[in-house]
């Protein structure tokens, strides 16, 4: 990913940043990235961004970063073809997509919530509040990945979600509890990690340990 980012520098550096407006035709959000299918006139092509809310129908503003060719994602285990990569993104208030961000106060609340834990929402809304600090969620186990660069993944979920986002990872040295678990998950929330090779999480925790 570090060489992808430098590669999309030189492009910006070398042909200027180019502003577009577009359509949204579809959306997918993984790995901490936004991925949108967007009509631009006539035209229709893939971009992508950090990970944020977006509607199907909403009218968006962008500016380019570059463009790359045959750009694998590895946490979607999909090729496109052609993606431009954008930044400076920003929603049109003339949308006829309901453009609020606005999150509805019952999604914001883990259905597990007790005292001394946190919602995924909540860690997902406030980053900057409790980065580098000690946070407790409790929530079930979606998914596991074990031994990716000596650490095991796992992903939980609480009910709660913040603009779409409502599966966070911890990463651990520990044996990860089993899929379907109910859990208190513990550890020290990183705010924008990039692992490099796509790997980009906009919150994670880190040094996690588990307990039913």
């Amino acid at each position: 990913m570090k060489k992808t980012l430098l590669a999309l520098l030189l492009t910006a550096s070398l042909f200027g940043a180019s502003t577009h407006t577009a359509k949204v035709l579809e959306t997918m959000s993984s790995g901490g990235y936004t991925y949108m299918k967007v009509q631009e006139g006539q035209k229709d092509y893939w971009i992508a961004m950090t990970q944020r809310d977006a509607k199907v129908g909403q009218n968006i503003s962008f500016s380019e970063q570059g463009w790359m060719k045959n750009f694998h994602s590895k946490t979607l285990n999909r090729t496109f073809k052609s993606i431009l990569f954008a930044g400076n993104v920003s929603a049109n208030s003339d949308s006829k997509a309901e453009t609020s961000h606005k999150v509805p106060k019952s999604q914001m609340h883990s259905k597990y919530e007790q005292k001394d834990t946190l919602s995924i929402a909540e860690l997902f809304a406030n980053p900057k509040k409790y980065v580098n600090k000690i946070v407790t969620v409790k929530g079930k186990v979606t998914k596991t990945s074990n031994g990716i660069m000596k650490l095991n993944w796992v992903h939980i979920e609480d009910g709660s979600s913040f603009k779409g986002m409502n599966n966070l990872v911890f990463t651990t040295t520990q044996t990860s509890p089993k899929i379907g678990e109910v859990v208190y998950a513990k550890g020290k929330l990183i705010k924008d990690k990039d692992f490099g090779y796509g790997y980009f999480y906009p919150v994670i925790i880190q040094e996690s340990s588990f307990k039913k």
